[in-house]
């Protein structure tokens, strides 16, 4: 049974939209650790807040499906610890730059509803630079999440039609 799940991958390729599924589907606390990042006018939270804040969701929660890396972060590894499955949305760039695109057209100058008041939704060259050079992380990602290959269920998804059959046999 998957009561505990984190779900990783690179922007765009629907990390928020595969936990707020899960989180229905299998009866799941969905946190999407963007909008706890994120305060308003994309001012974030310190590294020691939003650990803690983290600590405390799980001593409240023992049921949870998260989205979000935030790999820089004490809580990686407590995400990590605690998790008894992990979701890898690896879908390579091309589709992660046309995810970006189409929710920023979808929210163009809105904020979406799992962020904080005043991050409205955009495209800029920092954010395009963080996706396109995500796969040196994604390969960080996956050297950590292979060491608890015999721990969890480790899944590895390639494309949206792959994720969504797996969803859907659930």
């Amino acid at each position: 049974m998957m009561n505990r799940i984190i779900v990783l991958g690179p922007s765009g390729t629907g990390k928020t939209t595969i936990c707020r599924i899960l989180g229905e589907k299998l009866g799941l606390k969905a946190l999407h650790l963007d909008s706890i990042y994120w305060k308003k006018n994309w001012n974030n939270i310190g590294k020691v807040e939003f650990d803690n804040y983290m600590k405390d969701f799980f001593r409240k929660n023992r049921k949870w499906v998260i989205d979000g890396n935030y790999t820089n972060n004490r809580h990686f590894q407590y995400r990590l610890d605690l998790a008894d499955t992990v979701v890898l949305l690896d879908f390579g760039l091309q589709v992660s730059l046309k995810g970006i695109h189409e929710r920023a057209e979808k929210y163009k100058h809105r904020s979406r509803a799992d962020m904080a008041e005043g991050c409205v939704e955009g495209i800029d060259q920092e954010f395009l630079q963080y996706t396109a050079f995500y796969k040196n992380k994604g390969r960080y990602v996956k050297a950590i999440i292979e060491k608890y290959e015999n721990k969890k269920q480790i899944l590895i998804f390639k494309s949206r039609d792959e994720i969504h059959q797996w969803i859907n046999a659930l």
